[in-house]
């Protein structure tokens, strides 16, 4: 046997629940669960004290923008701003920076008006008094939103598809919606394959660092030029030399009706797989956010009369997509965070006449934040799975109600119910809206308190789950929501060895220490891929 991990108390999140003390490694796989008893009789040519630490499998995040996390962590980050004003400051210190080495565009994300002791968006004049010659965007923190100076309105009103977004495009305001933030990066410099495989190995050694050795990650787009077959070709590299980190998933996001099919068409299909790169589902986009008040609402907002969002996909769009979709064998996740989506979802799910001939049929909704009893019945029914993001609780809960009004407050941010009606839900963190830290995330899920310990009793609390139901959020559910439930996801003899070694047992102490608790390893197929110091 290559390695042993001994004295340890390992949740092995196996159905029978059970808690052993050792666990054996051989050419990446488990090939012992047992007692320290047992591990003494066993040769091997390592062994691991874990000193009474508690052993999990490896975290997986099932939703995140990890290249887009890499890229935001190079630009001007806004998630600490507090007015607009400390947003211009930050700009101007960059320019500054460069002062020497001009810039040709500058990238700033993160900002949150709701934060603000003046609650407003940035305004395009006063983005054009940092420059007029560098466009310069700052998106708002939930990505739905942003504003553009003079210069990068000029520059989008040339690209070939600006006809299709003007209607999201204020050309006195400089404010830009959806699909126009995202083809706004079509103006910036497209990175190097070298440069998106230096982006992918940072997110990578950071994802490590906190516990994880899975991701389903939304990639193809989150990068100036949006060279999707550039990105697919830097996993590929990295995962054929032996230098990509995590096991990972991707959610192939398209965001015009013909490129997913142009996609599809090209024969990619769901499972396709190297060593640790997998072609995932495929991933729309059928609304906004809540933070903009652009998710698509049954309702007008009760903040914001005759607005009821925005809606990307028309009914008739979706129902062929999901067609097509399942008659090519591939899954697909949908970004809904409004009831309005979420129906219009469930209807394309439940009319496919090929999704019962749909191997990789385990479509899903990704956020699932406004649902209702109707709509949680519903993907029951449908068998859809809940794609959902525990952090939210922090991020959302004091501007929820005021945004939809107490009348809608009913089955929202629904995560115990769903797991009590049998909805297959999987745990993300929706990076970098937000942080990708687990710890975090259980926390929110266990406690549903914000970030410094509000409420006392948590924000819904009838929603509060279980320490072991949040962290089979990030690993066991993960697992099914990838189709690898035979692989990862649990402690069992024949699974990939990737583990997280935690400092403390998130299962005996305080629900509100979970938030600081650190991981000490994590282990990738046997492989030690970060040790805290």
């Amino acid at each position: 046997m290559d390695k042993i991990f001994f004295n340890g108390r390992i949740r092995t999140l196996d159905d029978a629940g059970h808690v052993a003390e050792a666990v054996g490694v051989e050419n990446g796989k488990i090939v012992f669960v047992g007692t320290n008893e047992e591990a003494e009789k066993i040769a091997c040519e390592e062994k691991v004290d874990l000193g009474d630490r508690l052993l999990l499998p490896g975290f997986v995040d099932t939703h995140l923008h990890m290249l887009h996390y890499a890229f935001v962590e190079r630009s001007v980050k806004l998630f600490d701003c507090t007015s607009v004003e400390e947003m211009l400051d930050a700009a101007k210190k960059r320019i500054e920076e460069h002062a020497g080495k001009p810039l040709t565009w500058l990238y700033c994300r993160g900002w949150n008006e709701e934060h603000f002791a003046e609650p407003r968006y940035p305004h395009k004049d006063e983005l054009d008094a940092l420059s007029k010659e560098i466009p310069i965007i700052m998106v708002r923190v939930c990505g739905h939103v942003g504003v553009c100076n003079s210069r990068g309105l000029e520059l989008l009103k040339t690209i070939p598809q600006f006809s299709e977004i003007e209607k999201d495009v204020d050309l006195e305001t400089g404010l830009i919606k959806e699909n126009a933030v995202q083809f706004y990066y079509s103006l910036l410099d497209t990175p190097s394959q070298k440069e998106v495989e230096n982006y992918i190995t940072y997110s990578a050694k950071k994802l490590n660092e906190c516990g994880f050795t899975g991701v389903q990650s939304d990639d193809l787009a989150a990068l100036p030029g949006k060279n999707w077959k550039r990105i697919m070709n830097a996993y590929k590299a990295l995962d054929a030399r032996g230098e990509l980190n995590v096991r990972h998933y991707e959610q192939c996001l398209f965001e015009r009706f013909d490129d997913a099919k142009a996609f599809v068409e090209e024969g990619y299909r769901t499972g396709q797989r190297g060593d640790h790169f997998t072609i995932g589902p495929m991933k729309l986009i059928q609304d906004g956010s809540l933070g903009a008040r652009t998710a698509a609402m049954n309702e007008p907002y009760e903040d914001s009369p005759g607005n009821c969002g925005n809606i990307i996909f028309t009914q008739e769009e979706l129902d062929e997509l999901f067609a097509f979709f399942d008659q090519h064998q591939m899954q697909a996740a949908v970004h809904c965070i409004g009831d309005r989506a979420m129906d219009m979802v469930i209807e394309a799910i439940a009319k496919s006449p090929y999704r019962k001939d749909n191997a990789k049929g385990r479509h899903g909704i990704v956020h699932c934040q406004i649902t209702n009893p109707r709509i949680l019945r519903a993907m029951k029914e449908n068998d859809i799975l809940a794609y959902i993001q525990p952090v939210f609780v922090d991020l959302d809960m004091n501007t929820v109600e005021p945004a939809i009004g107490t009348h809608r407050m009913e089955g929202i941010y629904a995560w115990k119910t769903m797991l009590d009606l049998g909805i297959h839900a999987s745990g993300g963190s929706d990076a970098p809206v937000v942080s990708f830290d687990a710890m975090e995330n259980i926390y929110f899920a266990v406690t549903r308190k914000n970030i410094n310990g509000e409420p006392k009793e948590g924000w819904i609390p009838s929603e509060r789950l279980t320490v072991d139901e949040a962290v089979k959020l990030f690993t066991k559910y993960a697992a099914y929501a990838s189709y690898t439930e035979d692989e990862n996801g649990t402690i069992e003899t024949g699974k990939n060895a990737d583990f997280v070694v935690l400092e403390k047992d998130l299962y005996e102490i305080d629900p509100d220490e979970i938030k600081t608790t650190k991981v000490d390893m994590t282990i990738l197929g046997g492989e030690t891929v970060f040790e805290r110091k």
